[in-house]
C-alpha cells in the first residue's frame, strides 16, 4: 500500500471486489480526491488519513453548500469518503473512522426531478420524426420508452436485444449501476423504431461493432456524442434537452399509473426511496386523485 497515493489504487481494488462498477469506481476516485485537494489547499498541508477529523469532513460539507453544489453532488461525494474510510479502517490503516457520524444533507422530496412536460415531449418527438433520421428516432425511443440510463444505452450490446412474434416475449437487456442486470420489455414504439435502425444499422462501415448504437463516427457512443445528439433539436425546439430527462419523464408517467414496485424494478433503483421522488405533487394531479373518489 502506498501512502503518498493516499492508497487510492487499493481503494480501487476494494471497491471492485464489492462489485462496483467502473463508473462508480471513477465517481468515488474523484470525489474522494476532491476532498483531499479541498483539505490540502485550506490547511496548507499533506494529507494524513490518520490525522482527519469529523470537524474537518463537516467543514467540508459546510464548504460545498456555500458554494452552492446541489444537495444529491454534496450526497454522492459524502457516500464516498464514507465508503473511504470505511475501506481504511478495515486495512488497519486508521484506527477510528471520523465519517462515521457525517450526516448527508437532507433532501427536499417535494421537488420533482427535472423533466419534460407531456407538451415539451410532445414537440421535441415532432421535431425528430419530422427530420426522419433513423438513427436520432431509434435513440429517442429507446431513451423514452426503455428509462435506460446514458451509460447503461451505449453500453447495451445486440446480443442483448431479444425480438420474438409473442407479445411481451422481445426484452432488452440491462446491465445498471453496480453490474445489476435487468430486462427491459420491448415498447412498440422502440420496436418499430428497430425496424428502421436495424437495416441501416447492418449497411454501416461499423456494422461488426459489439454495440446496439453506433454512430457515423464510431462503433460505440460516448456520453458527450449521445448528448450531442439533442443539441439539433433542443435549438429547433427551444427545450433544454438532455438524455436524463427522458429517463425522469418516463419515470414520472410510469407511477402515475403503475406500483412502485414495478417503476423501481423497470428503472433500476435498488432502493425504493429513490423511486418515490419521481411521484407527483403537482396541484392537477391531487386534485385528480380527490375527484377520483366520488364515485365509491
Amino acid at each position: 500500500m502506498n501512502e503518498k497515493g493516499f492508497y487510492m489504487n487499493d481503494f480501487m481494488e476494494y471497491l471492485k471486489a464489492h462489485d462496483k462498477s467502473n463508473g462508480t469506481l471513477k465517481t468515488y476516485n474523484l470525489n474522494v480526491m476532491n476532498f483531499i485537494n479541498y483539505y490540502k489547499e485550506t490547511f496548507d498541508e499533506e494529507f494524513i488519513a490518520s490525522n482527519i477529523i469529523l470537524m474537518d469532513l463537516q467543514d467540508w460539507r459546510t464548504y460545498m453548500v456555500t458554494r452552492g453544489l446541489k444537495a444529491n453532488t454534496i450526497n454522492n461525494r459524502i457516500a464516498a469518503i464514507k465508503e473511504y474510510f470505511t475501506f481504511l479502517q478495515n486495512k488497519n490503516i486508521i484506527k477510528t473512522n471520523p465519517a462515521v457520524a457525517l450526516k448527508k444533507i437532507k433532501l427536499n422530496n417535494s421537488i420533482q426531478k427535472k423533466t419534460f412536460t407531456l407538451k415539451e415531449f410532445k414537440r421535441i418527438k415532432r421535431a425528430i420524426y419530422k427530420e426522419g433520421n433513423v438513427l436520432d428516432i431509434f435513440i429517442f425511443e429507446l431513451f423514452s420508452k426503455s428509462g435506460v440510463r446514458i451509460t447503461e444505452a451505449i453500453n447495451i450490446k445486440v446480443s442483448d436485444l431479444t425480438i420474438t412474434e409473442r407479445i411481451g416475449g422481445s426484452n432488452l437487456r440491462v446491465i445498471g449501476k453496480n453490474r445489476k442486470e435487468r430486462l427491459i420489455p420491448l415498447h412498440l414504439d422502440i420496436r418499430k423504431a428497430l425496424e428502421s435502425y436495424l437495416p441501416w444499422r447492418n449497411k454501416h462501415k461499423f456494422k461488426n461493432s459489439p454495440y446496439l448504437l453506433i454512430s457515423e463516427r464510431a462503433k460505440q457512443f460516448t456520453r458527450s456524442g449521445l448528448y450531442k445528439r439533442f443539441l439539433k433539436y433542443q435549438y429547433l425546439t427551444c427545450i433544454k434537452i438532455h438524455p436524463h430527462r427522458f429517463r425522469s419523464f418516463f419515470a414520472t408517467q410510469i407511477v402515475k399509473s403503475n406500483p412502485i414496485n414495478v417503476a423501481q424494478n423497470l428503472l433500476g433503483h435498488s432502493s425504493i426511496t429513490t423511486t418515490q421522488k419521481y411521484l407527483s405533487t403537482e396541484k392537477e394531479d391531487i386534485i385528480a386523485a380527490i375527484n377520483s373518489l366520488e364515485n365509491l
